[in-house]
């Protein structure tokens, strides 16, 4: 299973596909837009299995979508 996180970063939101940066952005729901729409076409396209992952306030992550 593969994994999007979407972490806090210099002020905005950096997405990280399997401890890499990928994008970088100013605002979380973007980050977390793009995060999905990108898991959902790696799951349909790759039959990957894919979760977005978030952190929040407390910097702890949680799932935000899972696509099988």
């Amino acid at each position: 299973m593969s994994s999007l996180q979407l972490v806090k970063s210099y002020g905005g939101w950096q997405l990280l596909d399997a401890g890499q940066p990928v994008l970088w952005f100013p605002e979380r729901e973007k980050g977390l837009e793009i995060a999905t729409i990108m898991a959902d076409a790696r799951s349909l396209y790759r039959g990957e299995p894919t979760t977005v992952e978030a952190q929040n306030d407390d910097g702890e992550f949680e799932v935000i979508a899972a696509f099988v």
